[in-house]
């Protein structure tokens, strides 16, 4: 049977199958496969195609939620991701987007969550007014291991640039959120909506962007923190 969820999503979207193939660098003979055979395509494909369409992939191809039920001992890892920057915009939108009671937010920068997220800013402020928690640890810029990781990365836009710009965000929502900084949390990154929750570790010498992402030591980190404000 024809996938109708993706030829309907594809329609309102506006796009043809030729350009949704463009857009993740495949042919168009396999975005009409997909449709007219309901083939099921590559996870990092699935992911790409759901990016690009605003939707959910599991809405798309419900038989891959069927296929990677979890039974065993680590059923509450849903996925894993080869790189964070493999990681669909998608995914962040809803982890912070879905969650009504708790945002964490322990990234040693997290400058990226303004690019992967729309008016994060904006979404953060009004989840707070709503009654959600929302913390927030950064690195401390003055750390020896933030000289340190800046040494090691060897890369034009630093470690404190990448800190001061998360800061430089953060600045007009002092009133709702929390911030605290810590240099406790390098290269070992959680971020938290709710019950659900997106872990990165660095490998060495590699930027964020470029570790593997993992799915708890958000409280720990959090207690062990100074305030960046009064």
């Amino acid at each position: 049977m024809p996938n109708e969820t993706l030829r309907r999503r594809l329609a309102e979207s506006t796009l043809t199958e030729r350009q949704l193939a463009e857009k993740i660098g495949i042919a168009p003979e396999t975005v009409s496969r997909w449709i007219s055979e309901d083939r099921l395509p590559y996870p990092r494909l699935r992911w790409a195609a759901a990016d690009v369409l605003g939707v959910d992939e599991m809405e798309l191809w419900p038989r891959a939620a069927r296929a990677a039920l979890k039974v065993g001992f680590d059923r509450e890892v849903l996925q894993v991701f080869p790189t964070r920057s493999a990681m669909p915009a998608a995914v962040w939108q809803r982890l912070i987007g879905d969650a009504t009671e708790e945002i964490a937010l322990c990234g040693y920068t997290s400058y990226f969550l303004w690019l992967a997220v729309p008016d994060l800013s904006g979404l953060l402020r009004s989840k707070a007014e709503a009654g959600t928690r929302v913390r927030v640890v950064i690195g401390d810029p003055g750390s020896a291991l933030t000289a340190r990781s800046e040494e090691i990365e060897t890369t034009p836009l630093s470690t404190s640039q990448r800190i001061a710009h998360a800061r430089h965000e953060l600045e007009p929502l002092r009133d709702v959120i929390e911030v605290r900084q810590s240099d406790l949390g390098l290269a070992r990154s959680v971020w938290r909506g709710d019950a659900q929750a997106v872990a990165s570790w660095n490998v060495l010498g590699t930027l964020g962007h470029d570790s593997p992402v993992f799915v708890r030591h958000v409280d720990a980190l959090w207690e062990a923190a100074a305030p960046v404000w009064p």
